[in-house]
């Protein structure tokens, strides 16, 4: 069995090469496609010292993110997908893990589980207990912690989605997971307790962060009128808010104690309010 990893690039040879190595050294066959933007740092010179384990690559300008991945995925072979950025990696074990969930439950479409947050030296600042897949209410509300860095699919779902949106460049992953609920439900998703991924945190982020969240929200606006989620009375949004977050603040309680489950519910308050 072999898994189809896309990895859309700019820029970033300072973590490329830990990106590229946290899929080579999986023990699994797998097959990397490499979309880069046209970086103008070393990035080349990174796929190039790797080509011989990369099944495809190319540096061209692209026109973002969206569509570096439909051009990756449209050379993808394997038989379970999963996209990379690549500034972040996937832990050790992580795809074996995956194969044998997929094995346990092969009725499952999408395996997804837990990640770390890293800095820039690969040092865990943080983790994050993935909560099992909700109906798309409560996903479009309060929203669902999932990172397609630690999320696997079998070939067909990408057959069946077709292509991320061109013209999203920072929720193409909420659009690719709305599109999955909406279409065939929450109970293709499974989730295994295992951390399969690591998001990294690096001041290039920061300086970005503004640009990126008012973005994130007009985006977040597009998905909702294209779902009808933005028709929902606001009672019913309140309520379903309300009973989401009580069932997530004793999921991050049961998985990493209250400490944990306080520090990330007022988090998202925080971030929400516009003072993070």
């Amino acid at each position: 069995m072999k898994f189809s990893i896309v990895i859309p690039s700019y820029n970033q040879g300072e973590f490329l090469e830990r990106t590229l190595l946290s899929v080579i050294n999986q023990g699994v066959e797998t097959e990397i496609i490499v979309i880069d933007g046209g970086s103008t740092d070393n990035s080349v010179e990174i796929i190039k010292k790797y080509e011989d384990k990369i099944a495809y690559w190319v540096s061209e300008k692209d026109r973002g993110q969206s569509h570096a991945l439909n051009k990756g995925f449209a050379h993808a072979t394997g038989d379970f997908f999963g996209w990379q950025n690549s500034d972040d990696i996937y832990m050790p074990g992580a795809f074996k893990k995956v194969l044998e969930v997929f094995e346990k439950f092969p009725d499952k479409k999408i395996v997804y589980g837990n990640w770390y947050e890293i800095d820039e030296n690969d040092n865990v600042i943080d983790k994050t207990y993935s909560a099992p897949a909700p109906r798309v209410p409560h996903f479009s509300y309060e929203g669902f912690d999932s990172n397609l860095q630690s999320m696997f699919w079998k070939r067909d779902v990408m057959e069946k989605f077709g292509q991320f949106d061109e013209n999203l460049h920072q929720l193409m992953d909420t659009d690719f997971l709305f599109s999955m609920i909406l279409n065939q439900g929450s109970d293709i998703f499974v989730k295994t307790d295992f951390f399969l991924g690591a998001f990294r945190r690096h001041q290039d982020q920061k300086t970005k962060r503004d640009r990126i969240d008012k973005r994130a929200l007009d985006e977040q606006r597009v998905i909702d009128a294209k779902y009808g989620f933005d028709k929902i009375d606001s009672f019913t949004k309140k309520r379903h808010k309300f009973s989401y977050v009580i069932a997530k603040f004793m999921w991050l309680a049961k998985q990493g104690g209250i400490t944990l489950a306080f520090r990330r519910i007022s988090h998202a308050f925080l971030k929400r309010a516009g003072h993070l």
